[in-house]
């Protein structure tokens, strides 16, 4: 059973409400689920427990404040959901290095707003896309979901829809022949006219391609918060490349953080496009009778 929707929802709840008393009981209600039941799916989706998870997102948006705001560092710690600043600084000294105080005296300063990629290539990552120039491609040290940096798409006044961006990846498939893989992500947007999302595709020796998924079934669209989304695709024996990243279509931002591809079980559903759901088995109203 799918369970992305339902996880979808519980980390919008966590996102709206980081500064908040987050509870188990609460979380799950939100989405239907048993507390047992909701620990094991939320788990296993994103391979971490509910509390690490919020802890995760708490110590991201304490650095924030660390580098951006004159609060006290008590103040930041209460604000993550500790009751001391002795245990915030243990917690932030193990997911940073660095105690808080010093990472606001080495970084406050440091880094450049928005670096563009020209000038910041990011290991592994390239981009392409229909007039790819058009837009923005910059890393993000304002916006992330987890570490210090995410990636982001932007474009304002698109006069054409159809341009797209995207920063991806390709690799080998030989690890992955015969098997179910998920590549998952976090992904964040503002006023977005056209779409954006996830996109995994599956070729062959000549490029061919063998499976697709870009989440246009399921696009991101407008304001939202981070929030987690996948693409699963069986790999057939004769594939020879995965390529996979993500894409903005038309006006607005997009930013995208903690990507993982994995190989998972047959119990989770696949993404690609199906030509049986998508078309009818024949053809219908063919004298416009009805």
């Amino acid at each position: 059973m799918d369970y992305t929707e339902d996880i979808q929802k519980a980390l919008v709840y966590i996102e709206e409400n980081l500064t908040e008393t987050l509870s188990l009981e609460n979380i799950s209600k939100k989405v239907g689920m048993s507390e047992f039941h909701f620990q094991r799916v939320f788990k296993k989706q994103l391979h971490m427990g509910i509390y690490k998870y919020i802890q995760k997102r708490r110590i991201a948006n304490a650095s924030l404040l660390l580098l951006n705001s004159e609060l006290k560092i008590l103040d930041i710690a209460l604000i993550s959901g500790f009751s001391s600043q002795e245990a915030f600084s243990r917690v932030f000294k193990k997911y940073y290095q660095l105690a808080p105080r010093q990472y606001r005296v080495q970084f406050k300063h440091f880094f450049r707003r928005n670096l563009k990629m020209s000038n910041a290539k990011i290991k592994g990552w390239l981009v392409s896309g229909n007039n790819h120039d058009k837009y923005e491609i910059t890393l993000d040290n304002t916006h992330f979901h987890s570490g210090k940096q995410s990636v982001k798409i932007s474009r304002n006044n698109s006069l054409y829809t159809d341009d797209f961006a995207t920063v991806m990846q390709q690799v080998s498939a030989k690890n992955y022949l015969n098997q179910r893989i998920r590549l998952s992500a976090y992904l964040k947007s503002d006023q977005i006219e056209g779409w954006g999302g996830l996109w995994l595709r599956i070729d062959g020796k000549e490029f061919e391609q063998l499976k697709f998924d870009n989440m246009q079934n399921r696009p991101i669209e407008g304001t939202n918060d981070w929030n987690y989304y996948s693409s699963v695709l069986d790999v057939p024996q004769e594939a020879e490349v995965l390529n996979f990243g993500f894409l903005l279509q038309g006006e607005g931002t997009l930013w995208a953080d903690d990507f993982c591809l994995e190989i998972v079980t047959e119990d989770v559903a696949t993404t690609d496009f199906d030509s049986e759901q998508r078309y009818p088995a024949e053809p219908q109203n063919l004298s416009f009778g009805e």
